[in-house]
């Protein structure tokens, strides 16, 4: 990475199914930002799905790739409206998000899908588990974990 020149470079190609960058100065940030498009590479490709994502418009990678960030995000209301906004999943599809996620149990003794969710009434981890419920919900192939379980 150039970064006097404000330049990024990603030289490498991902192409495998599970990829995993975990160090101190490994450049995930660098890399999290190049998947979504939010910098642009000065060498190098990424080829998601044998597409190389430089050809593809920004607001679509940013529509199909599914990031859970390490502080967990979420708007004043209900399990169900944080999970499924737009009111488009099926009850049982939100329960079953929240199960591979493992923390429906919990969310059911707090009242269930309509439950308040409020910071107050969940732990930390427990509202990134929640927001990996949220990312299980959508369909993509690509599923960026930016550091979602350190705190």
């Amino acid at each position: 990475m150039d970064e006097q020149a404000g330049e990024h470079s990603l030289s490498q190609k991902l192409s495998c199914p599970v990829f995993g960058a975990d160090a101190r100065t490994s450049g995930k940030t660098s890399l999290v930002c190049a998947l979504f498009r939010m910098l642009d590479l000065s060498s190098g490709s990424i080829i998601i799905d044998g597409i190389d994502i430089v050809t593809t418009p920004r607001h679509l990678i940013r529509e199909r790739l599914i990031s859970v960030p390490q502080t967990a995000f979420f708007i004043p209301g209900t399990v169900r409206f944080n999970l499924d906004p737009a009111r488009s999943r099926s009850d049982e599809r939100i329960v079953a998000s929240l199960q591979q996620s493992h923390i429906w149990d919990l969310v059911s003794e707090k009242g269930g899908l309509d439950v308040e969710l409020q910071q107050e009434n969940f732990s930390s981890g427990q509202l990134q588990l929640i927001s990996l419920a949220r990312a299980l919900l959508r369909s993509s192939a690509v599923l960026i974990l930016d550091e979602a379980y350190r705190g």
